[in-house]
């Protein structure tokens, strides 16, 4: 094996933001703790990605980036956008590669959302993609690292030939160890590659960076020692925000690895699309089911809950039932008014964003899609299809990942509950507010005074969603 081969390193950083703020427009407002800026995502583009988007850390990395945030960005912190997306656009092979990965578009933790959503929050993320980045993706990060097969199956036949995944999810990594790209067969004689990371470097980089010594001493202290047992490839993953958000200042330890360090300790920093199609896998592992990067076995954090060190986390059963419930709903009225046109409600939902990105009004859409409708029915599938986008938006991961049940992130998730609900209503006459404040009445916890149906009250009066007042 040449020394090339054993020398490769890639960093891969994901970067993502929480929705908060009105469900409709999308506007977050003021958060006060995030002062002296207006909110989080404007401090945090301060101390993290525009001075990692001024010294050039994006060229020199592979990245993923969750479409809330890379919109909020657009709209609001052009510089770094324009960074994030001329880092890709500079990659030797663009446009069949680059260093961006895509990543489901409404950070959905795909394992716990039923097939049909799955495949949306896929065909979205993808589409997306394409819009920002000009090119069709290679690599999708899965929201949490949280997998199984069946969205495996649903990322190759989209067109995905890889995603990461941590030592812990897999099974059957060759006696050398590596960080691949190994293959993952699939039902259906498909397969798809697999990039596992070093979990080790990656955790100290995550959790320890300050500590570190500079990106100098770690490098000769452990990267370097590292390429005697880690394989061709070291990857090392971790969320984007480590490098200057969570870590002050610590932009610069990621500029002087992939910059200097790295090729002082004998390694090539390469990106992992750069790498994959040179190094198709070859080595076939199997994936632990259900898996994340996290601790709890099953996903149990992010869809039930937990009473762990003194705190319960319980009441995220009842929030995700709550959910759930308001899907159904709207899932009903929405697939009524559809089926009959026989058009398949969730193509034609696939097919909504991808089509508004490529330049359609809402309004040529369905008049191509559905030329038989009536006006009255048209204006209803509009409602209908914003309901559909409000009912994705509220299963973001973090809602389940914040463990406050009055935090930002569940709070946004029962509005825009409660606006689907109301937007379908009052487009389909159909009742269908009485369920949902049942639902978050029992979604209590010990640590706080409040329930659910507290928090829906709270946003009914805030963002005045009629259909609840």
């Amino acid at each position: 094996m040449s020394k090339i081969e054993r020398s490769a390193l890639c960093v891969h950083g994901h970067f993502s933001q929480p929705p908060r703020g009105n469900p409709m427009d999308r506007t977050i407002g003021v958060e006060p703790d995030a002062a002296p800026y207006t909110n989080w995502n404007e401090r945090i583009n301060q101390t993290c990605y525009l001075p990692n988007a001024q010294i050039g850390n994006f060229k020199g990395i592979s990245y993923s980036f969750s479409e809330g945030l890379m919109q909020w960005l657009e709209a609001n912190a052009t510089e770094t956008y324009s960074a994030v997306v001329q880092a890709d656009h500079a990659a030797p092979n663009y446009p069949s590669s680059g260093n961006a990965l895509a990543t489901a578009y409404n950070h959905v933790i795909l394992p716990l959302a039923r097939k049909r959503d799955k495949m949306t929050q896929i065909v979205w993320g993808i589409a997306v993609f394409k819009r920002h980045f000009g090119r069709a993706p290679l690599g999708f990060w899965l929201p949490e690292m949280a997998v199984d097969l069946e969205a495996l199956k649903m990322l190759a036949e989209s067109g995905i030939q890889y995603t990461i995944l941590t030592e812990k999810q897999v099974h059957g990594l060759p006696m050398n160890g590596g960080s691949g790209p190994f293959r993952v067969e699939l039902p259906g004689g498909k397969s798809i590659g697999v990039f596992v990371r070093h979990d080790a470097l990656s955790t100290e980089l995550s959790f320890n960076v300050h500590n570190l010594g500079g990106a100098g001493h770690w490098c000769h202290q452990k990267l370097g020692p590292a390429r005697k047992t880690a394989g061709p490839l070291v990857l090392l993953a971790t969320a984007g925000e480590t490098f200057g958000h969570h870590y002050a200042g610590e932009e610069q330890f990621l500029h002087w690895l992939i910059t200097h360090e790295a090729a002082q300790s004998g390694y090539k920093v390469v990106t992992l699309d750069e790498y994959f199609l040179s190094n198709p896998p070859q080595h076939s592992i199997t994936i632990e089911e259900r898996s994340s990067w996290g601790d709890q076995p099953g996903l149990t954090q992010w869809f039930a809950g937990t009473v762990e060190h003194g705190r319960d986390t319980t009441w995220k059963g009842a929030l995700r039932r709550a959910l759930d419930n308001a899907t159904s709903d709207v899932d009903r009225v929405y697939e009524e008014l559809v089926r009959q046109y026989n058009v398949d409600a969730w193509e034609l939902r696939n097919a909504f964003l991808p089509a508004l990105f490529e330049g359609q009004s809402v309004d040529e859409f369905i008049a191509e899609r559905l030329p038989k409708m009536t006006k009255k029915e048209q204006t209803t599938l509009k409602a209908l299809l914003q309901a559909q986008r409000l009912t994705q938006r509220m299963y973001n991961s973090y809602t389940f990942t914040d463990n406050q049940m009055d935090g930002r992130q569940p709070r946004y998730a029962i509005a825009c509950a409660a606006q689907a609900l109301a937007l379908a209503q009052e487009a389909t006459n159909v009742d269908l507010n009485d369920r949902l404040p049942l639902d978050l009445a029992v979604m209590t916890t010990p640590d706080v005074s409040l329930t659910g149906a507290d928090l829906l009250r709270d946003a009914v009066q805030a963002y005045q969603i009629g259909a609840f007042s």
